[in-house]
């Protein structure tokens, strides 16, 4: 067996997957691969298989997922957008479960919008702007707002526990 296969496929580097997609978006056509790592965790998790949709005249906009090339190191991520600033054409991006963002990022580095996610060959709940609807705008707005207010609930669920466990053992 060659080093860059295993008995799912082939692996391939994050260079050659980013000439792959932009590649696929040339003719106008999503791209699907297997999402490798933790970084969005829980919305994408180690091994769903993402689909990247070409930009197409479609603008970014807070809360999306896209697919993009670091500024500074040749890697594909895969992260949320927290702001936008139009003028300059730039998003910043960070990924749902890193303690860092990736910073302010060009628009020219940005390879396609995520619009689908696939977890045990079912399909999961994927909000995005190039299918709009109601539901999807309100949790697009809000899903950025979503880990600390976990982290502020699994804290005071801690307590909680805590203060039942002390009346139970009184």
């Amino acid at each position: 067996m060659k080093e860059s296969e295993n008995l799912n496929g082939i692996l391939l580097s994050a260079p050659v997957i980013m000439d792959l997609i932009e590649a696929v978006h040339e003719r106008g056509a999503s791209f699907r691969f297997q999402a490798p790592g933790h970084s969005m965790a829980p919305a994408i998790r180690d091994g769903d298989v993402i689909t990247v949709l070409p930009l197409q005249g479609l603008v970014p906009r807070r809360g999306d997922v896209v697919a993009f090339r670091h500024p500074e190191r040749p890697q594909l991520l895969v992260h949320r957008v927290l702001h936008t600033h139009p003028q300059d054409k730039r998003y910043f991006i960070k990924g749902d479960n890193c303690p860092t963002a990736d910073g302010w990022v060009p628009a020219e580095n940005v390879l396609g919008l995520i619009t689908k996610v696939e977890r045990d060959g079912k399909d999961r709940f994927w909000p995005h702007h190039a299918k709009p609807s109601p539901l999807a705008n309100v949790y697009l707005e809000f899903y950025p707002l979503w880990p600390p207010v976990r982290r502020l609930l699994a804290k005071t669920w801690r307590r909680v526990r805590r203060l039942v466990l002390r009346r139970q053992r009184s």
